[in-house]
């Protein structure tokens, strides 16, 4: 049974309720977007796969909507290639993908998880609306191919596979030298010949790339994931010469690929030892396989990905965070503890409990309706020390004997930057739309509503 039976909240209620407020006077917390940011963000990204010849799957797993994800592939794409985390998104997904293939384009949705028997019913009813070639799966265990011919069976055609392969963060996956790799690269390959399945190739997603400081960190473990997903290629063997896709990345890996674009700006990112090792890769890699990478929170950007540092800025890096959490202060504690201390009307619930390694806290306080700009330095800026389920404690992330008191007042607004996105926007139901390229960047212009459910 599909969960797209049970409706999402209407989008044109929320419309007539958000559309032309201000942020300023609308009930909190909620989740603001900025769509410039966004835009700003995909457009890069296109403009970083097309200059190093690779091509995009857009992950929709941090947003989990139609409007954000056309803007990830581009209207006018012809390749359009997607993950999801759950079903609901790719059952979400189907108008939009019948409509790129009502132009034309060539259409693919990964569902992101090793495949369990119980999905099959509804993937295959998604690849019975949009055809043969449309749906992939990713298998890590032979017993997963039993699932695939359940898939054939109900869809009518094989579904295509993806081997997970693990790059070292061991969240799922096989090593590629692995005796189970092997065994299983040989189960696959019999399956093709048996018409249950197609292969496609080998997947890798490396988390460890969030813990990396440098343009260099994300460029090397981009190299180790396209290294270890080659590795894993060479046991299988086809009898045809469609060449297997190496697909690879996570946002700080892909965004890496920014910084060797022939139009960096940067010459000392094009020169390190670490960029020119990955152009020797990339070249080496599409030879003989077709090459892929994919990333999801890259649209919407957040303070995981400053503290990565996975591409060189030329401005201030929080400029990029796109998503923020609207909050209020509705207390003041001047002289409670040792130093001074505001509530707001966002906890765990609103923000979540994701760390940061580049501060002790759970969120930033932008610099939207403070002061001063100069709130984003360690110095001064303000941060969320301590959470509750529907409150947070703010307090200066420095000791600083110059600031005697916050600059907050009751009542105030904030805007508050998430440690990570993906987690923080599966808080709310639907996001608030601005846009700070307009004359009115506080003025609310749409509605996104957030898929629910798995």
């Amino acid at each position: 049974m599909s969960l797209l039976k049970f409706p999402v909240p209407a989008k044109g209620a929320l419309l007539e309720a958000y559309r032309h407020r201000s942020l300023r006077e609308v009930p909190v917390p909620a989740a603001v977007i900025d769509v410039a940011k966004v835009k700003a963000n995909c457009q890069a990204m296109l403009a970083a796969v097309h200059a190093v010849g690779v091509s995009l799957r857009a992950h929709v797993k941090t947003h989990k909507t139609l409007e954000l994800t056309r803007l990830q592939v581009g209207e006018e794409c012809k390749d359009v290639r997607l993950i999801v985390s759950t079903v609901i998104e790719a059952e979400h997904l189907v108008p939009l993908l019948a409509d790129y293939q009502a132009r034309g384009a060539k259409i693919n949705v990964l569902y992101g998880v090793p495949l369990g028997s119980s999905h099959v019913p509804r993937l295959a009813a998604v690849a019975r609306q949009l055809g043969a070639g449309s749906v992939s799966v990713m298998v890590d265990h032979a017993a997963q191919l039993e699932a695939l011919k359940e898939f054939q069976g109900q869809a009518g055609f094989p579904a295509s596979v993806f081997i997970k392969t693990d790059s070292g963060y061991h969240r799922a996956g096989l090593a590629p030298a692995s005796s189970e790799m092997m065994d299983l690269v040989q189960q696959v390959a019999k399956g093709e010949d048996q018409g249950f399945l197609h292969m496609v190739g080998f997947y890798s997603h490396n988390s460890l790339s969030y813990g990396g400081s440098s343009p260099d960190d994300a460029m090397d473990t981009l190299k180790l994931e396209i290294d270890v997903c080659k590795q894993a290629s060479q046991h299988f063997r086809r009898h045809h010469q469609t060449p297997l896709v190496v697909s690879v990345g996570a946002s700080p890996t892909a965004l890496s690929l920014q910084n060797i674009q022939p139009s960096s700006s940067s010459s000392s990112s094009s020169s390190s030892a670490s960029a020119a090792a990955l152009k020797e890769t990339l070249e080496l890699t599409k030879s003989n396989l077709e090459l892929e990478v994919h990333a999801g929170v890259y649209p919407i950007f957040d303070l995981q990905q400053v503290a990565a540092s996975s591409r060189h800025f030329t401005s201030d890096p929080h400029d990029t965070i796109a998503a923020s959490v609207l909050a209020e202060v509705c207390s003041l504690y001047p002289q409670r503890t040792e130093q001074p201390e505001a509530l707001v009307s966002a906890g765990v619930l609103a923000l979540a409990r994701e760390p940061c390694k580049d501060y002790p806290g759970w969120g930033v306080v932008s610099p939207w309706n403070m002061p001063e700009d100069d709130s984003t330095t360690k110095q001064d800026r303000i941060i969320v020390t301590r959470i509750s389920q529907e409150h947070g404690i703010l307090g200066f992330e420095q000791t600083n004997p110059r600031n005697a008191r916050l600059p907050l007042e009751y009542g105030q607004k904030l805007r508050i930057w998430p440690n990570h996105a993906c987690i923080t926007l599966a808080q709310f139901g639907w996001y608030l739309i601005v846009d700070s390229s307009s004359d009115s960047p506080d003025n609310i212009i749409d509605v996104w509503v957030r898929w629910r459910g798995w």
